[in-house]
Order: C-alpha cells, then sequence, then structure tokens
C-alpha cells in the first residue's frame, strides 16, 4: 500500500470514529436536488443488478438499493467505515443483501465486467483517477453505468474556504478540474455531467430561517438558467 493510501486510510479512520466532519452538514443541505437525481437515476431498473458503491461510510446508498432487489457490494478504504456498515447491516438483518469490504478503489479484487451499476459521492477526486477509471471500467459491466457525485475546484471563493480548512482534508485528495474530464472520454463511450450548485451557496445563511427552502428554490432555478450558457459550464474535450 503506497504512502497516499495510508495516509487516506488513516484520515478517514480517524473521521469515521470521530465524525470531524459533522459541523459541515450545513453546507450540504443545498445538495438534496442533487442526491435526489442521483438516487433516481442509480435506483432505475436496480433490481436484480450488481451494483458496487465506492466509500459505504456515511450517506451510504446500499441499504436503499438492497430493498429495491440489487445485489450490493460496498468498499471503502476506512476499517473503522466499513466496521460501522458491517453493524448497521447486522442490526438491520440485511447481513445476507449488502456485502461490505475493506478495499482501495484503484485495485479492485472484483472480476471484469462484474457490476451493472458502478456509484460512488465524493469519492473519485481521493483517488490516482487514472487508476481508479482504468479499473472502474474494467469491472463495469459494457452494457452498465457508473454515477458518481463530485467536487468541482473552479469555484474561486469555494477554493479559498478550502485553503482555510486544509485540517478537514487529506493533502492529496483535490476536486476535479476541467483538465482532467478527458480521463473520462479516454475509459468510456458516453459521458454526461450535470452542473449544480452555483448561486445556491447564498442561501447558506438562511438555513435556519423559513425563507430557506424557497431562497434555495429560487437559486436552484438561478442555476438551471445560469448552466444553460456554455460560459458557466466546463466541457469533456
Amino acid at each position: 500500500m503506497t504512502d497516499r493510501i495510508e495516509k487516506e486510510k488513516k484520515f478517514h479512520n480517524e473521521r469515521f470514529a470521530e465524525d470531524s466532519r459533522k459541523h459541515l452538514d450545513k453546507y450540504y443541505t443545498i445538495s438534496n436536488n442533487v442526491r435526489e437525481l442521483f438516487f433516481n437515476k442509480l435506483k432505475k431498473d436496480v433490481a436484480g443488478q450488481k451494483v458496487l458503491e465506492y466509500g459505504c461510510g456515511e450517506g451510504s446508498y446500499a441499504f436503499e438499493l438492497a430493498l429495491l432487489g440489487a445485489d450490493v457490494y460496498g468498499i471503502d478504504i476506512s476499517d473503522v467505515a466499513i466496521e460501522k456498515a458491517n453493524k448497521l447491516a447486522i442490526e438491520n438483518r440485511m447481513d445476507n443483501k449488502v456485502h461490505f469490504e475493506v478495499m482501495n478503489a484503484e485495485e479492485l479484487k472484483y472480476p471484469n465486467s462484474y457490476f451493472e451499476k458502478i456509484c460512488g459521492n465524493a469519492i473519485l477526486h481521493h483517488l490516482d483517477l487514472d487508476k481508479a477509471l482504468l479499473e472502474l471500467n474494467r469491472v463495469l459491466d459494457k452494457k452498465g453505468s457508473a454515477l458518481f457525485i463530485e467536487p468541482l475546484g473552479h469555484n474561486p471563493i469555494i477554493n479559498f474556504y478550502r485553503l482555510l480548512t486544509k485540517n478537514l482534508r487529506t493533502e492529496d485528495e483535490h476536486p476535479l478540474k476541467e483538465n482532467e474530464f478527458k480521463l473520462f472520454n479516454k475509459y468510456f463511450d458516453s459521458v454526461e455531467i450535470n452542473f449544480f450548485n452555483l448561486t445556491t451557496l447564498m442561501a447558506i445563511p438562511f438555513r435556519n430561517y423559513k425563507i430557506f427552502n424557497k431562497l434555495l428554490s429560487f437559486f436552484n432555478r438561478v442555476d438551471s438558467l445560469l448552466f444553460r450558457f456554455s460560459f458557466f459550464q466546463k466541457k469533456i474535450e
């Protein structure tokens, strides 16, 4: 295991043990529409499919997918995350429906074309993207699909916040940039990117007020309009 992977493992073991990012939940209140779209795509025709989830710690979709009839496998680099996931599976009597294992996403142990769907939430930006996509392509059925939610690194305001809060991240992780998008075309015939949360950040200070949902709805509409223009998008070449 490389030093980079060891550092990621150590960081996330401590994170899951201490719940060190709980106070960041307020920033994710604006992302409900993203997660809803993600799950709606993920659950489509999922019954009977083998599904692999990258990062099955907090926010895992494994149990919901299993209840819909999928055969779900979950991996995480963190021993603590897997221990918690397995404990939750036993408590909910679903340990025969979900399979959790500590594994490096850059060196998957599964056979070729093993999964019909692969998913993950904020995982790829922790990885060597070239290695991860190569493995993802290998274990994904040629008619299958992969869905991921990932942070992007183009917003200067968010990047400034990241600079001030380095302790909340590993030194090797980085939000994805436009110049990395071409790697997806390298491994997949069809790639679709949807953009979210440009102006919705302005709703966060009002999250504890009744007006929050109306503001968030307004800024989501503004984002939908702005993202129609190429200036606000990043392209896959």
